[in-house]
Order: structure tokens, then C-alpha cells, then sequence
């Protein structure tokens, strides 16, 4: 049903044009008493912002019985449950395991201590829902929440109350419904540091409020400890900006102050996880295990590489070729797309925006909206990858220029009819419907994306199965002999390997394994298959 979002919604507009002819005067005036109210209630800023976060997680958890907390299934979701687990037990990466080699996995450094590969902003919210609920994807929910109030409070700073509520239902299906919800890969806390940045920066420069600086310097340290690139694409333009219209110490020694500590933390985890303050855990990664830079203007490296019992570089070689060729004048916008379909939920408020966006350019409002946009789209053309989450810091930015548009359109008069006027109203109606029939259809019939994964999934379903037959502590060898896809990783442990009571390592033969078994003595151990059975047998 996604895919045939839009035209169902143009199908409802259609339909409400012709009820809207039909129904007598009375019913004009209900609908009008109606977006009065919500006009009343938008303009109590406050209660908008905190009203629509607790909205989000209140939906969430209601609907927990019915689309219970999603399992990891991506290596990079492991790997942020790996850097969360370690947080939420104080540490801020672990020691090197002796018998590290039966360890290796997707996105994981095992040397020169264990840690993930990414920066740590997605897992210390992670390992704050751990710590406070049991669990890391309380995080993600928190996350999401905090992120639907921070979009509305960043959009009633450039715009009128009513139209900011409005910008911020439309990014409400991507809080609630999309992978940075419902999934453990991130996207929500990089947001929410956009949002600050962005909400702050124009109270600062549009009406003096000093106070923001903080705020904004808190976004920038988030975004920058989530996505150090995308998130400096935002951070350089809106500090350029600032700079040229207020140079006060007022202003600038909160941004300072938390910037500076900020990259004093970054320092010292690079620190602690690489033993270099400047050398990030992500470059540690490709150093290790990679050929193929994250980069398409970055050569590929010559370097000879560990090796791995899956084969990650011959795909990223093929999508590197097709980032240097002009295959990617189709991939890239084809990405674009799907991006704006995940931050819009809907491609219908596409076409507001494609209409007027030479207003936007024009108008002094939104014209550094459009041109922080086009940095990110100019940078992506340089990026080997593109998923929706790269360009998180920029979702505020995104949903200004939308709801904006939407103002432009509200004006539009044909034939004396105020036609604009009838659409502003009838978009979000219709998106609201086919949102929730859509979701709705997905979760009764256990389709969400969280739901269609690969069978590693299966994995904690597995553990608690060995240990309600076997009772004790274990070690599951994994033979990937015969298994094609390398996203069926299952090597993933717990921040504290040797506590945990299944323990999962790579098959290393019959030599080798007998070393880990003389370590791990007094254990049960097991042979796993995937590529045959997902059953284990006695090793």
C-alpha cells in the first residue's frame, strides 16, 4: 500500500471536493470551528511541542501488544547494541578478547580493543533506555518522541504557530511508523540535533534571544557526534551565517563552551577505542577490513586487508563503480526520493514543494533553508552510500520548506475559487487516512519493515530455546560454509563476552576451536548451519 500512498490521497482530495460541493452551509462551519481550534492550540507553543512528542511515544507503546519491540537483524544495528550495552555498564569500549579472532563481525572492531566502528551519539541513547527501562530500543522510542517535539519547537521559529504544527504532523509518520522507530539503525537522535541547531540559530538571528546559544550548541555537538559529516554540512553554513549577523560574547561562548567539550569526549573515546584522540573508530574499521572508502572521490585502497569469512568488498566495489559513473545521475536522485519518502511519509507534499520552490528561493524566510539543502544534496553526490538517516540533520530544514509551501499554496485562487485554500485543508486529512490504513493493514498482518528480515533475526528466539532445554552456559560455533548473503551475520555478543550465557563464535577448524574450548571449559558447545537449518547440534 506505500507505494500507492499519493494516489490514494489524491483519490480522497477528489472525494472531499465532491462532499464539500454537497454538504449544506452548516457543515462548512463545523469544519471551520474545527481548524480554528487547532489554530487556538497551536498557538500555545509549549503544548504543541510537548503534546505531539508524548503523543508519539503514547502511540507507540499503546500499539506494543500488537507490533511488539523489534529485533535487530542488520549488522549495524548490532554493532550500536554492542557500543550501547558497553556504555550502559560505564565503559566506553572493551578490552581486546584473547581469542579475539573467533569474534570478528560486520562492523565491529576487535583490535586494538572491542568496540563498535560509530560514533557513539545513537548508542548512548540507546544505553540510556537500557539503563532507565531494561531494554536499548526505550531509547530509540524516547528518541523518536523527543524528536517529534523538537521538529515543532525548530519550526515555530520560522513560522507562524498554526503552520509549524502543521510541518511538524507532517514528519509525525517518520517518528512513529518508519525504521528510526522501529528499528535499532538510527536517524532520530542525529534529528533531533538538526532540529536544535536549526530552531536555535534563527531565534538567535532573527530575534536576538541569546539564551539559544546554548541550545545550539548542544545540537551541534549531538550532530557531530552522530554524523560527523552530514551533521558538518549543516554546522559550518548556520555558524557562517551566524557570525556575519551577531558576534557577541553572549552568543558565542555558550557555542564555545559545549563545543569544546564536546570535542574534548570525542578525543578521549577515539582515545580509549583506537588509542589515538584524532583517529576515529570508523576509520580503525576501514583500515582493518575495508577497500572501498566511504568517499567516491577517495581512491580505492591497495592495502592488503584481514581476512573475512564473508565477502562485503566485491558488492561495495560494485556500488563504488556505479558512485563514479554516471549511473549515478539516476541512483542518487532515485535515493533522494526514497529519503523524502521517509521524511514526508507521503510524496504528495512533493508537489507543493517542486511548484514553489523558486518562492522559497526568493523569500528572505526560507532562502538559507534552500541553500543548506543544496549543500547536502551537492555532498551526496560524493558519497558511495545514501540511506534516509545520512541526511538527518537536514529533516528540520526539509519540513520548513515543505510546510511553506503549503502557505504558498493556500493562496492559489482559480476561477475566483479559492482552490488553495480547499487543498491545505484536504491534504493532511487524506495523508491522516491512508497513514493509518496503510500502517494499519501492515501491522495486522505482521508486515512492518521490522518484521521482514533476515533469519539472524531468529537469533535471541534461538538462545532462549538452548537455555529452556539445556540450562547452563554455552558456546555456539558458527560454520557460514555455503551461506550467500553476508548480511546473515550471527557472530554478535554482549559487551561482556565471557558473562554472557551463550556465547556465539566464528568456526575456526578443528585446531583452532580446540583452543577456544580449553578457554571456555566447563561449557556446553554447540554447531550452528544457517545455511542448512537455522536447529543446533552437539559439536
Amino acid at each position: 500500500m506505500h507505494n500507492h500512498q499519493l494516489i490514494y490521497c489524491a483519490v480522497l482530495i477528489g472525494i472531499f471536493g465532491v462532499i464539500a460541493k454537497a454538504v449544506p452551509p452548516g457543515w462548512h462551519h463545523l469544519w471551520q470551528r474545527f481548524l480554528r481550534a487547532l489554530s487556538n492550540l497551536a498557538r500555545h507553543k509549549t503544548v504543541s511541542w510537548v503534546g505531539l512528542g508524548a503523543l508519539v511515544l503514547v502511540v507507540r507503546t499503546a500499539l506494543l501488544p500488537l507490533w511488539p519491540i523489534p529485533k535487530p537483524s542488520i549488522y549495524d544495528e548490532f554493532s550500536y547494541l554492542l557500543q550501547a550495552d558497553t556504555f550502559a555498564h560505564g565503559r566506553l569500549t572493551n578490552p581486546a578478547h584473547p581469542l579475539w579472532q573467533f569474534f570478528e563481525s560486520t562492523y565491529i572492531l576487535q583490535q586494538p580493543t572491542c568496540a563498535s566502528r560509530f560514533p557513539p551519539a545513537q548508542a548512548l541513547a540507546m544505553a540510556l533506555g537500557q539503563v532507565l527501562f531494561g531494554h536499548p530500543w526505550f531509547g530509540v522510542w524516547l528518541s523518536a518522541g523527543l524528536l517529534a517535539a523538537a521538529l515543532c519547537w525548530a519550526l515555530q521559529g520560522w513560522l507562524p504557530a498554526g503552520w509549524a504544527l502543521l510541518g511538524a504532523f507532517i514528519g509525525v509518520d517518520l517518528c512513529l511508523f518508519s525504521y528510526w522507530m522501529n528499528s535499532y539503525w538510527g536517524g532520530a537522535v542525529t534529528a533531533i540535533g538538526g532540529a536544535l541547531v536549526t530552531g536555535a540559530w534563527i531565534r538567535i538571528a532573527r530575534t536576538k534571544q541569546s539564551r539559544y546559544a546554548w541550545l545550539f550548541g548542544i545540537g551541534v555537538v549531538i550532530v557531530v557526534l552522530a554524523r560527523p559529516f552530514e551533521g558538518l554540512l549543516l554546522v559550518v553554513p548556520t555558524l557562517i551565517a551566524l557570525s556575519i549577523g551577531n558576534r557577541t560574547v553572549r552568543v558565542w561562548l555558550p557555542i564555545v563552551v559545549t563545543g569544546v567539550l564536546g570535542v574534548s569526549w570525542l578525543a578521549y573515546d577515539n582515545y580509549r577505542v583506537t588509542g589515538h584522540p584524532l583517529r576515529l573508530p570508523y576509520r580503525e574499521y576501514y583500515d582493518q577490513y575495508e577497500v572501498v572508502p566511504p568517499f567516491s572521490i577517495m581512491p580505492i585502497s591497495t592495502s592488503p586487508r584481514t581476512l573475512r569469512h564473508f565477502d562485503l568488498e566485491s558488492r561495495n566495489r560494485e556500488t563504488y563503480q556505479r558512485a563514479r559513473s554516471w549511473r549515478l545521475l539516476v541512483d542518487r536522485p532515485l535515493d533522494w526520493l526514497t529519503l523524502l519518502r521517509y521524511y514526508y511519509g507521503n510524496l504528495i507534499w512533493l508537489l507543493p514543494l517542486a511548484v514553489f520552490a523558486p518562492f522559497l528561493w526568493r523569500s528572505r524566510r526560507t532562502r538559507f533553508g534552500v541553500v543548506v539543502v543544496a549543500v547536502i544534496g551537492m555532498a551526496s553526490l560524493i558519497e558511495v552510500w545514501w540511506y534516509p538517516h545520512y541526511g538527518a540533520p537536514f529533516l528540520a530544514v526539509l519540513l520548513i520548506l515543505a510546510a511553506q509551501s503549503m502557505r504558498y499554496l493556500r493562496q492559489w485562487r482559480c476561477g475566483g475559487r479559492e482552490v488553495g485554500r480547499f487543498l491545505v485543508s484536504a491534504m493532511p486529512v487524506a495523508v491522516l487516512l491512508v497513514m493509518i490504513a496503510s500502517e494499519a493493514e501492515a501491522i495486522a498482518m505482521h508486515r512492518t519493515a521490522d518484521q521482514l528480515q533476515s533469519r539472524n533475526s531468529q537469533k535471541e528466539s534461538i538462545e532462549r530455546e538452548l537455555l529452556e532445554k539445556e540450562p547452563g552456559r554455552h558456546v555456539i560455533f558458527v560454520r557460514y560454509t555455503g551461506l550467500p548473503s553476508p548480511h546473515e551475520e550471527w557472530i554478535y555478543n554482549p559487551a561482556n563476552i565471557d558473562a554472557a550465557p551463550v556465547i556465539w563464535v566464528l568456526d575456526l577448524g578443528p585446531t583452532e576451536n580446540e583452543k577456544l574450548r580449553r578457554y571456555y571449559a566447563g561449557r556446553s558447545f554447540w554447531l550452528f548451519k544457517p545455511a542448512e537449518s537455522i536447529s543446533l547440534k552437539p559439536y
